[in-house]
């Protein structure tokens, strides 16, 4: 399909916006998301295991305060894209880490990630919301890589609660789709897809003795409510937030040492 440099083309929008999600595309290469990796060990997980953190005091949102992550993230090959889909003004509004532990390192974590829409655990208004899964180690079947359903982005499915999961809580009805249709997409590191917020997904557990780790950033446009804006943090990909309704910050300097 024909694209512009970093961009999309009208076709790959169009392939986006009909099934839902759309990749693999390259991010950096192997070598470099080799060095990433190093880095977010480095500066993240390891001082997080030594301060015997809970894993949401420093799994989520370090586009904030860690350089590497904010570099990965503002990376043309990303950022175009986006803007591709989304249009000139890119709001990163939020960033998680996937992590699933070899299965020999998982204790009683189940690393099962149910099917569901993530438009169900919050309802930004209106539901433009663009995400990206980028790879740092290969995701694969093995260690159980996301699956999609394509086209599921298109209708809002009932959720179930799950009473006493400590995540996801809520997962989708399995009666009301065919989980036989999905689409399993393994990824090289330094590869991504991007997903709408409201394609349906899951993952299986990682019963290999290989880690998989994926970031996965949030991005949506300036006019769109995600909660009480102005006391959420957020960075500009690109343009501006010309409605001036989010708490834009700066981007992380590099850290020293």
């Amino acid at each position: 399909m024909a694209q512009t440099k970093f961009g999309l083309g009208k076709e790959q929008v169009r392939q986006y916006h009909q099934q839902g999600w759309l990749g693999p595309f390259s991010l950096i290469s192997e070598a470099e998301m080799a060095e990433v990796r190093r880095r977010i060990e480095a500066e993240i997980l390891d001082p997080g295991k030594q301060q015997d953190l809970d894993e949401r005091d420093y799994f989520h949102n370090r586009h904030l305060d860690n350089r590497c992550i904010y570099d990965l993230l503002s990376h043309p090959n990303l950022v175009e894209r986006a803007a591709s889909i989304l249009g000139e003004h890119l709001v990163l509004w939020r960033t998680n880490f996937q992590i699933k532990l070899p299965h020999s390192q998982q204790d009683d974590w189940d690393t099962v990630i149910p099917w569901h829409q993530d438009c169900a655990y919050y309802q930004p208004s209106p539901n433009v919301i663009l995400s990206a899964w980028i790879a740092v180690d290969e995701a694969n079947k093995a260690n159980g890589c996301m699956q999609v359903l394509s086209g599921s982005h298109k209708r809002l499915y009932p959720h179930i609660k799950t009473e006493g999961a400590d995540r996801f809580g809520l997962r989708a009805d399995p009666a009301t789709f065919d989980p036989s249709l999905a689409v399993r997409i393994e990824l090289k590191p330094g590869q991504f897809v991007f997903f709408n917020e409201s394609t349906l997904h899951s993952s299986t557990a990682n019963r290999s003795e290989r880690r998989r780790f994926g970031i996965t950033p949030r991005l949506t446009v300036p006019f769109v409510e995600v909660g009480n804006r102005s006391k959420i943090k957020v960075l500009m990909l690109k343009g501006e937030d010309y409605m001036g309704d989010y708490n834009v910050v700066p981007a992380p300097s590099e850290q020293l040492g």
